[in-house]
């Protein structure tokens, strides 16, 4: 017979609360807890022989099972955007486990634990990120190959590593091994959604693009624009399943693209909304990046038209083939995030895939020199910039700039975050 140990629900933080209602069932009779709640966050259960979880599919919470000791505390964690339920503080007992597509998103792991990387071709577009969370001298170890590396381990309080699936290898997005202050600003950082963040250091470059380049717009005169202050960006693009996880639905024209898939069909004025509801979560501070910050990122320290290098043609072009799904290449629809190469700073998809709102109005560029430009103080068109998967090779250089009406909504249309220095 089994019996009730614990209901709780998850709460998102927006404007419209999504309410799961979790069960966990014990086999043995004695149960020590009632009731639990949590927010994305974590419930201890104790006195339990074995636990299983189960939930509605509107959460896509997997079945799991955990044989524990009666006597001691264990803490269930619910920490990606798909909802996955992992389970830490089991390293007496959970000293090996197999990933699978339902661990999609941050895992937090303690103990001397061994994560093995399952067959990258029937993953594709799987992204993990691991992460050790506790304090001692245990190693959390990955069994499989990563960018031709082997055995990967983690062994510093909150390091970890982002990996995502092409269909043929496992390849790093990211990766991060904490110091000993945790006081200096951290070359990357996380939050629970899985959302990645690269610190772009700060100076000075040339925005807009030289009369001779191919493809070229006449409101793209160049002009030295000086970043005063390191910021972080994210690494792609905000994803279906990021959105999601947030604002409770997913309002993209390409679903069956997949929850890893760059977030589309949106406004300038949905991007608000959204992210107001992330910085409600107390996960950081977000907003929009800048024209300029967005460019400066863009290039990663490049003047040529691409970030890898100049355009021969402005409807298909070889560097760019490399970077970016474009009309040339995208068979008419997004796709996975990451899996083109990203530019020297370590940001993917900065051209094509989908374009990405910014947060200035839409005007011509000053002249001279000039720091930390935002752009005027009023227009009627946002800035977006980037291409897409239905743009030419000319419409994804890194000088290309348009805009749209902040409550304009198309399918090619997306969003990437900047984060403020201190998390």
């Amino acid at each position: 017979m089994k019996f009730p140990l614990c209901n709780f629900t998850i709460t998102y933080y927006n404007y419209l609360f999504l309410l799961i209602a979790i069960t966990v069932f014990e086999f043995h009779p004695n149960i020590y807890q009632a009731t639990c709640k949590a927010s994305m966050g974590t419930m201890t259960v104790k006195g339990v022989d074995a636990e299983i979880v189960s939930s509605s599919d509107s959460i896509k919470i997997s079945r799991t099972t955990i044989n524990t000791i009666a006597s001691q505390e264990r803490n269930i964690t619910i920490n990606d955007v798909s909802g996955t339920l992992m389970v830490t503080g089991f390293s007496n007992i959970l000293t090996s486990t197999t990933l699978n597509s339902s661990h999609n998103g941050v895992i937090l792991v303690t103990g001397n634990t061994t994560l093995t990387l399952p067959a990258p071709s029937s993953n594709m577009g799987i992204q993990y990120t691991i992460k050790k969370i506790d304090t001692s001298a245990n190693t959390v170890t990955i069994s499989g190959n990563v960018d031709g590396e082997s055995n990967l381990q983690l062994t510093e309080q909150n390091s970890y590593i982002t990996i995502i699936s092409n269909g043929n290898a496992w390849y790093k997005v990211a990766e991060y091994v904490s110091g000993k202050t945790g006081t200096e600003n951290q070359t990357y950082i996380s939050n629970s959604l899985g959302m990645t963040f690269r610190l772009i250091p700060c100076g000075t470059f040339v925005m807009g693009s030289p009369s001779d380049e191919l493809g070229r717009d006449s409101n793209e005169t160049q002009y030295t624009v000086t970043i005063s202050e390191p910021y972080y960006i994210q690494t792609t693009e905000v994803t279906q399943g990021q959105w999601k996880a947030v604002m409770g639905s997913n309002p993209s024209s390409f679903t069956n693209c997949g929850l890893n898939c760059p977030v589309e069909y949106i406004t300038w004025e949905d991007t608000q909304t959204f992210i107001a509801a992330l910085n409600a979560m107390g996960e950081g501070s977000y907003t929009l990046p800048t024209e300029a910050q967005w460019e400066y990122a863009a290039r990663a320290g490049s003047d040529k038209a691409f970030a890898n290098g100049d355009i021969s043609y402005t409807t298909t072009d070889s560097n760019l083939e490399l970077m970016a799904w474009y009309e040339s290449n995208s068979g008419s629809t997004t796709h996975v995030v990451a899996q083109k190469n990203a530019n020297f700073w370590g940001l993917y998809d900065m051209h094509g895939n989908v374009w990405e709102y910014c947060n200035d109005w839409f005007g011509t560029y000053p002249t001279g020199s000039v720091t930390d430009p935002v752009g005027p103080s009023s227009g009627s068109i946002r800035v977006k910039r980037g291409g897409s998967w239905n743009f030419n090779a000319r419409g994804c250089r890194s000088a290309e700039r348009t805009g749209s009406n902040p409550d304009a909504i198309t399918s090619g249309m997306g969003l990437r975050l900047l984060r403020t220095l201190n998390p």
